[in-house]
């Protein structure tokens, strides 16, 4: 068929709208810039337009997390776009979105494409942006690595973040990785017997540990890059199931991690740190792990509420810059 139009349209169109149909190769309307194109078909002043997305989605392991390309989240993105993007954060967990160029203003604008931003206490954000933060490490900079230990973001949050996107500014030539645990699948692998037991206890979550006046990050120290400054609101708790529900797929997985959890609710000290040592062990189990190698120009997002991740302190000497916003959440149930 020639752009200039003359034949039918393929049958399958000629089911949908009809045989009477000029088809020809057009520009791509502003709103599907990220779409190519199929077919355009015209009659009179109507128009109907056929988009296919581009975007790759690579597997990074044969059960979680995979590799995004194709696709430019520097620009809006149309609600076709979206849905697929959002589709595959549903399947995989962990998306690392790459080659992007994207400018902190482009950065916020597409996270508010996926939700609402969430709280962010403790860290200084940067200037004119209240729920960006800059993640940096110089690189002669000693001392506790942020987000080292294998943990949610914001788990002692009434309702902790819903998803974190984080975005490679200047990254080391080796090393640096982020690592992510699936406790979708860490729940699925355990007995019965265990998931009957852990169905009705509650995690007893504080950011005591980290933010709390001596805690890891309780004091502040001119020798860091970032300004974290702990107060005393580190020391309250806040209890989520051990076992939630995620809202949007139905799947079960487990709540806890080792940063931010420090008991069970009905239980006594003894009897929960047998329980949570447990199952801090059997959550970083290698097969339900997968690690996301940066580029600069890396997005990765990752779903807190059935993801853990750690960040890998193996690049002394080298450089770390990254924007990061948490998107709100909701009470676990």
């Amino acid at each position: 068929m020639s752009e200039s139009g003359g034949s039918a349209a393929p049958s399958v169109t000629s089911r949908l709208i009809g045989n009477a149909w000029r088809m020809k190769r057009s520009s791509i309307p502003a709103p599907y810039s990220n779409f190519v194109a199929s077919l355009v078909l015209v009659k009179g002043d109507r128009i109907w337009v056929g988009y296919r997305c581009d975007m790759q989605v690579t597997p990074l392991t044969g059960k979680f997390g995979a590799d995004v390309s194709d696709i430019d989240i520097s620009q809006p993105l149309s609600a076709h776009e979206l849905s697929e993007l959002r589709e595959a954060f549903a399947e995989y967990s962990v998306l690392a979105i790459r080659e992007q160029d994207l400018t902190i203003d482009s950065f916020e604008a597409f996270a508010l494409q996926l939700g609402n931003f969430g709280e962010t206490p403790f860290i200084t954000p940067v200037d004119g942006h209240p729920n960006v933060l800059r993640l940096l490490r110089e690189a002669d900079e000693a001392g506790p690595l942020f987000g080292s230990g294998w943990h949610s973001d914001w788990s002692f949050q009434g309702q902790p973040p819903s998803a974190t996107l984080l975005y490679g500014v200047d990254i080391p030539p080796a090393g640096g990785d982020t690592a992510f645990t699936q406790q979708e699948q860490a729940y699925d692998a355990l007995s019965d017997g265990m998931k009957e037991l852990l169905e009705p206890l509650h995690g007893v979550h504080s950011a005591r540990r980290s933010y709390g006046p001596s805690g890891t990050f309780g004091q502040r120290d001119d020798r860091r890059s970032m300004e974290i400054i702990g107060d005393e609101s580190a020391l309250e708790t806040r209890s989520h199931p051990l076992i939630r529900t995620h809202p949007d797929t139905g799947r079960r997985s487990l709540f806890i991690n080792e940063v931010y959890t420090i008991g069970i609710e009905e239980l006594h000290h003894a009897e929960a740190s047998a329980i949570l040592n447990f199952l801090f062990e059997h959550c970083r189990r290698i097969d339900f792990t997968c690690r996301v190698r940066w580029q600069q120009g890396t997005l990765t997002m990752w779903d807190n509420r059935c993801v853990q991740h750690y960040a890998i302190d193996d690049y002394f000497g080298h450089r770390r810059e990254m924007m990061r916003v948490t998107l709100a959440g909701e009470t676990p149930q």
